[in-house]
């Protein structure tokens, strides 16, 4: 199943490490864990997060991924576990940065993720979610709270979205969450959306079921309104298929399909009706790191992302190639360069 210490790590690079094998017999952790799941926030299609064993016997505390060609910088910040403690993406245009984006993380007992804020700068608008987790540590559910952060510099705010909560931007910057009794009060008034997950044994696979609902009555009323629902079936820990439900309506066909071998995954493929299906191929060397991962849409190749490593197994860069380049921005070449800091 899918451990969400894992799932929540990494939206923003499409890439992965899953061992890195050094001289002799002795075999360092590696860079990223294997986990094509999709989460809101991203920056390529599917998730690859940072593996904390590597970041904590490394000693990383920082690392910035930054694009001169946009003028854009990924910031992850890290605690001394190895735990993401951050996100942050930045826009720079010579000596002005604009914050775009910044999430905040804060662990569990068990290193699960407890909560998450992510405050959008763009709009406002700070969302808090809440992690819940059953008796065998899967995830049990997630409140979303949409609150209005009241931002400083903002012409605009989106206040109809959420609770206004003056100053709420600082709290979270300053490592503080909001006051529970605020989010005890929208829960017991229902202003706050859901995500909620049961697991069962179909067959000789394991599935996952999530289910999104919108709690927006007030005072009990009428039932959840249910969103949107996506199931995944696993075999041997692994994802095989996912299959994305019209609404909340009972599964047809996959939407997608995940193929691994040894371990390591070789390929993501759409399977569902779209009119371009989007398909990701992914290549490894001899010692198991990823060095290349290829994005195709209705089976034409559309641009790939190129991976170099030192010998310790750091990633140094990301060079995105496009065979139609300036098509899109997504499609825009690119070379990311990475930098580190240590404890």
């Amino acid at each position: 199943m899918i451990n969400l210490n894992y799932s929540l790590f990494s939206r923003f690079i499409g890439i992965l490490v899953y061992l890195a094998p050094m001289t002799g017999n002795a075999q360092v952790a590696s860079f990223y864990q294997v986990t094509p799941v999709e989460i809101e926030g991203y920056f390529t299609k599917t998730i690859f997060p940072f593996n904390p064993t590597f970041m904590k016997e490394n000693r990383v505390k920082n690392v910035t991924l930054k694009s001169q060609e946009n003028g854009i910088a990924n910031h992850y910040a890290f605690d001394s576990n190895g735990l993401l403690a951050s996100i942050s993406m930045t826009r720079f245009n010579k000596e002005k940065i604009d914050t775009v984006f910044y999430i905040a993380y804060h662990y569990n007992t068990n290193g699960l993720v407890a909560r998450e804020a992510r405050i959008d700068y763009h709009n406002g608008i700070v969302k808090i979610k809440l992690y819940g987790y059953d008796e065998k540590n899967r995830i049990d559910n997630i409140r979303i709270f949409s609150l209005n952060a009241q931002m400083p510099n903002r012409t605009q705010n989106n206040d109809w979205m959420g609770e206004p909560v003056p100053g709420l931007d600082q709290i979270i910057l300053k490592g503080s969450w909001p006051d529970e009794n605020l989010l005890n009060n929208m829960i017991n008034e229902n202003k706050f959306s859901s995500w909620r997950y049961r697991y069962f044994t179909e067959n000789k696979f394991e599935a996952e079921e999530r289910t999104e609902f919108f709690d927006f009555v007030k005072n009990g009323g009428s039932q959840d309104t249910c969103h949107q629902k996506m199931t995944y079936y696993y075999l041997n820990n692994h994802p095989i298929v996912q299959f994305l439900h019209s609404g909340c309506a009972a599964k047809t066909i996959p939407s997608e399909q995940y193929d691994f071998k040894d371990g390591l995954l070789l390929a993501i493929t759409e399977t569902n009706a779209s009119v371009e299906p989007r398909n990701e191929k992914y290549t490894y060397d001899k010692n198991k790191n990823l060095v290349l991962m290829q994005n195709s849409w209705n089976g034409q190749k559309v641009s790939e992302l190129i991976m170099t490593y030192n010998k310790k197994g750091f990633l140094t860069t990301i060079q995105r190639k496009s065979e139609t380049a300036k098509m899109a921005h997504y499609f825009e070449d690119r070379i990311l360069d990475l930098s580190y800091t240590f404890y």
